[in-house]
């Protein structure tokens, strides 16, 4: 298909209102099933070009989704942490990248084991990844394969915990029980979760003498290890916790807070083998608004499209 130029080459950046303004537009040249017309198409392909996004060069399909790869141009200016800098706080780009691998890694998810710590708690981030490390070196020991991604959060007191989506099938171990939730606890949506209470009580004991806590309330309800029913049970959770704006930012007196999220057992990405080359015209009007950012761009993760067809 033949489009007009785009209008870039002499266009005078006219403020952030200009930005938002042709983002706008683009959501009201949409036609129906909600797809992009070809008008629509290309005040996408304009406002891309005249703002700096990196056009497309293709889409990669994976178990669930679809990442963009754009192409390259040197001379464009990055944004994001710069290299070797200092990590403040779990950025957009990180959350992203997390959910995207929640939910197209090769492991599913059949638990989620949550640890906090005491009220006498490190603010060292050093010291924390330690205690996640013998954490996980004895949960490995215990549960033979098991398989995993974390995350870290922070509480409105400051204290740093964890979020553990694990391969381990609770049920495997015996009978499992349905337990109130401590206050600590009460932010995970239900008052009530189910659990395996033998292999519960093992973790909080582990962690317990991880953190040398002493203090039986800790040990009561420093852990809570709960059976997920479904496998899309894990992206919600991590969707729902790493967004969270207080626990994003890192407490002004903690230090070295390091990565984020991590994955260890051996976690990999499903598909994404194959690069369908696709035009950004093209992509928008295959999915439609979804392809595009509040601030206008295109988005890298396209989450739950994996209805896209034709794409050539």
């Amino acid at each position: 298909m033949s489009l007009p130029p785009p209008e870039t080459s002499e266009a005078p950046f006219r403020g952030p209102d200009v930005r938002e303004r042709e983002a706008r537009l683009v959501y009201h040249t949409i036609s129906d099933q909600n797809r992009v017309s070809a008008v629509g198409a290309q005040t996408i392909r304009r406002h891309v070009e005249r703002f700096g996004d990196l056009p497309v060069r293709g889409v990669r399909r994976y178990r669930r989704d679809w990442i963009v790869e754009k192409e390259f141009n040197a001379e464009m200016v990055t944004t994001g942490r710069p290299e070797g800098s200092e990590i403040r706080e779990f950025s957009y780009r990180s959350r992203n990248r997390l959910l995207f691998w929640v939910k197209n890694c090769d492991v599913d998810f059949k638990s989620m084991l949550t640890i906090t710590y005491p009220a006498d708690f490190p603010r060292d981030g050093r010291q924390v990844k330690r205690d996640l490390a013998t954490i996980l070196k004895n949960l490995k020991h215990h549960y033979r394969g098991l398989r995993g991604i974390w995350f870290l959060e922070f509480q409105k007191r400051g204290a740093p915990h964890f979020h553990l989506l694990l391969s381990w099938d609770l049920s495997r171990k015996g009978e499992l029980i349905e337990k109130r939730r401590t206050r600590r606890h009460k932010s995970h949506g239900s008052e009530s979760y189910r659990t395996h209470q033998p292999s519960e009580d093992q973790a909080s004991r582990a962690w317990f003498r991880t953190v040398g806590s002493g203090d039986e309330k800790h040990l009561r309800a420093g852990v809570c290890w709960e059976h997920l029913e479904q496998t899309e049970a894990a992206a919600r959770y991590a969707a729902k916790h790493s967004a969270k704006p207080h626990q994003k930012e890192v407490p002004e007196e903690y230090e070295s807070v390091g990565r984020f999220w991590g994955k260890f057992g051996g976690v990999f990405l499903v598909g994404g083998e194959e690069l369908e080359l696709v035009t950004t015209e093209e992509l928008a009007r295959i999915i439609g608004p979804e392809i595009i950012s509040s601030r206008g761009r295109v988005k890298k993760y396209l989450y739950d499209a994996n209805e896209i067809t034709n794409q050539k």
